[in-house]
């Protein structure tokens, strides 16, 4: 009875030692500047700029010109999350890019210290009025 005990403590505790390991990684945020490893989109980065022209559409748009500004974080897992527009230009372009970026293949994830980690990331996108 004492050794069954034994090894489901060392168990849980070892679970708990693991998820602990896990949330650390997880829950930190390192800017793409400064990781080790950084992110990739499959292929290369000329690739994702191509996959957002791609499938950013707005018809017949009569907005303003300017420059859309997005932050996103691509997770440990590759998925992109928490999509955030920087600097808007008006709401038909915030929302394109949200559902464009809702899309995104999973990408290789960044590495800090040999491990794989949440990693933000920024890019800009020249928007002009068809009129």
């Amino acid at each position: 009875m004492k050794r069954i005990l034994f090894y489901l403590f060392c168990f849980f505790s070892f679970q708990n030692l693991v998820a602990q390991d896990l949330s650390m990684v997880n829950d930190e945020i390192v800017e793409y500047n400064t990781v080790d490893v950084r992110p990739e989109f499959p292929s290369t980065y000329s690739n994702f700029m191509d996959f957002v022209s791609k499938n950013f559409a707005l018809p017949d748009y009569e907005g303003p010109t300017g420059t859309l500004k997005v932050g996103f974080v691509i997770e440990a897992s590759g998925v992109v999350s928490s999509v955030k527009i920087l600097k808007s230009l008006d709401t038909s372009s915030s929302a394109e890019i949200k559902k464009v970026m809702a899309k995104c293949p999973q990408w290789k994830p960044g590495e800090q210290n040999g491990k794989p980690v949440r990693v933000y990331y920024e890019f800009s996108l020249k928007i002009m009025s068809q009129s």
